[in-house]
Formats: C-alpha cells, sequence, structure tokens
C-alpha cells in the first residue's frame, strides 16, 4: 500500500494526528522514538517538535529539519498495527 499523507498536525505530547488520502485518521506516538535518542533526540523539544514538523511533498512522510523523517506507510501502520497493509498478504492455506 502506499499511504499518502494529506493533513498532520504535532502536538506538544509528541504525538501527531495524521490524516491520508483515504480519509483514515489516526494518531502515532513517536515518544519511542525520542527514547532512543541520537537523532531522534531533537524531537524531545516539544516546541521545536510542533513548530518544525513538515509533510513532505507527495504526502510520501513526516520531516523535521535535521533530516529526520517517517515514511507515511510506517506511520500508518504505526496508528493502525492490525491493518492489512496490501504490500504483501500471503494466501490463507486450509489445514
Amino acid at each position: 500500500m502506499l499511504s499518502r499523507i494529506t493533513d498532520a498536525v504535532a502536538h506538544s505530547d509528541h504525538t501527531v494526528t495524521i490524516t491520508w488520502s483515504d480519509g483514515a485518521q489516526g494518531v502515532v506516538d513517536l515518544t519511542r522514538f525520542i527514547a532512543r535518542g541520537g537523532l531522534f533526540a531533537a524531537l524531545s523539544d516539544a516546541n521545536w517538535f510542533v513548530q518544525e514538523m513538515r509533510v513532505l511533498p507527495g504526502g510520501i512522510g513526516l520531516a523535521w529539519p535535521n533530516e529526520l523523517d517517517f515514511s507515511a506507510d510506517g506511520l500508518r501502520q504505526d496508528a493502525f498495527p492490525h491493518e492489512e497493509t496490501g504490500e504483501f498478504n500471503p494466501p490463507v492455506v486450509a489445514a
């Protein structure tokens, strides 16, 4: 599945409310990435997190100025972990 982001709103609690091109809307929590530190440490500043987030051209993901980005498909999977992605769904084999 090639998910495209049509809208995204960053929140000071390090979540992002995302709307995808099919109308689905979900919230993704990025705190687990921030906890890793390193490149992700910049996201810990709540004001910077909110003010600097951008939707990448074509809605292919979200990005911040330090070249940190998240793909639309990966964010969709984080928002809806039980959703079939459509990328590869093996056939069900009867036992």
